[in-house]
């Protein structure tokens, strides 16, 4: 039984017209003219020829050069869309088996990732989720808010998700802090009249104490919220007594 050969023309997998010829058990010169109708076709759309069919010669015994095709995957199975019966199941069950035994090899040469390469592919992932992450914490430290130390956070924990270890140090608080509410509590008056004495008596500066990002007891949002040092909490006492 003729086995088709392959060819392969500029990266594309091609089967001479001669053995499609031989293999559907037709004259070469009346595939020849069947190719040229299909072609004549094809052109009137914008359908690619090269895609099923390229125009190649070939040298005779007698040392002419006589026309021929390249016929791809694709202008297998145009030709054997126009074959009925035997002819057409054999013709497609070898064209097949030709193109998958081409396609068998290519796929056993190609170089498999070693674990080397799968190591580094996975540093890569890796490196990558951490930049979308540190990038996230710069996007919140870009919000509008009075608190530089809710920044700075977020600024220390994007550099240490970036680089895997804490580069930059976490603002520490050196002394207890105080809400509104608990300030009031401490004076049996409302934390609206705690936040009302501090702005009639500018009390909302560093040496008081400083803002905090916070969640609003009003709603889901991040709101600035101030809180109190010792010094506001006497403050506090000499302007409530």
């Amino acid at each position: 039984m003729l086995k088709l050969t392959l060819t392969n023309f500029k990266g594309v997998e091609t089967i001479d017209s001669r053995q499609v010829a031989e293999a559907v058990g037709k004259e070469h010169r009346k595939l020849l003219r069947d190719i040229r109708t299909y072609c004549e076709y094809l052109a009137e759309t914008k359908i690619g020829l090269s895609d099923f069919f390229i125009e190649s010669t070939y040298t005779d015994s007698t040392g002419r050069t006589l026309p021929c095709y390249l016929v791809t995957h694709k202008g297998c199975e145009m030709i054997a869309n126009k074959l009925t019966g035997q002819k057409g199941t054999i013709f497609t069950a070898m064209y097949i088996n030709a193109f998958h035994v081409m396609k068998d090899q290519i796929d056993r040469k190609k170089p498999t990732l070693t674990d080397i390469d799968k190591a580094k592919a996975l540093k890569v992932k890796e490196m990558n989720a951490r930049v979308r992450m540190s990038n996230q914490f710069l996007k919140l430290a870009a919000v509008d808010t009075l608190s530089e130390e809710y920044k700075n956070i977020l600024v220390a924990k994007s550099a240490e998700v970036l680089v895997g270890e804490s580069i930059l140090a976490l603002p520490e608080s050196e002394q207890k802090m105080y809400s509104a509410t608990e300030i009031a509590k401490m004076f049996n008056v409302t934390a609206q009249k705690i936040g009302r004495i501090a702005n009639l008596n500018g009390m909302k500066t560093e040496e008081y104490g400083k803002y905090y990002r916070d969640k609003s007891p009003y709603s889901c949002k991040e709101i600035d919220t101030f809180k109190y040092n010792d010094k506001a909490v006497e403050r506090f006492k000499e302007l409530l007594s």
